[in-house]
């Protein structure tokens, strides 16, 4: 019997995956742009600048529905214990199952993310190298999802169609 708890653990896996859909979109769109340069950041045409900050906002949404939402519920259903705790004890939990090959990794997409968010008027050089980095790391929040999404369908889904019917 699915709980509330694997609900929202599926809810969420549509969710990233929409959000990954769109981003993955973008990202194809714009591989001729990159590697940005300073210059080139500066002279974007509008279509390429829609699809960096539909790429930047896609990016962005899938981070926080990960972070916020799929994997403290898939550690909820994992452990059994739905009880709010430290998204660093959620983060060390899903590395030790497995689903994050580390979370270094993940603090460094934050921090790009972070980077992005808090934009400075005269930090063109600064923006150029974050959205570089990014588009080449981007791929490492794809797979921590795919992960995600992997093990609750192999681990969870299976154990939850074997339990008894009340």
């Amino acid at each position: 019997m699915i709980d509330i708890l694997q609900l929202k653990v599926e809810q969420t896996i549509q969710e990233c995956g929409t959000h990954l859909r769109y981003l993955t979109g973008s990202a194809e769109k714009l591989t001729s742009a990159f590697p940005l340069s300073c210059e080139a950041i500066e002279s974007l045409n509008d279509e390429t600048v829609t699809l960096l900050d539909q790429f930047i906002y896609r990016f962005t949404k899938l981070q926080d529905s990960l972070g916020t939402r799929l994997f403290p519920s898939l550690v909820s259903v994992v452990t059994g214990n739905d009880e709010v705790r430290p998204f660093a004890d959620t983060l060390n939990q899903l590395e030790k199952i497995g689903i994050l090959q580390s979370v270094e990794a993940w603090q460094e997409l934050r921090t790009l993310r972070n980077n992005l968010a808090h934009e400075y008027p005269n930090s063109t050089e600064q923006r150029t190298i974050t959205l570089n980095v990014l588009f080449v790391k981007w791929t490492d929040l794809s797979l921590m999802f795919n992960s995600a999404k992997k093990y609750y369908e192999e681990k969870i889904v299976p154990l939850s169609a074997n339990e008894p019917k009340h």
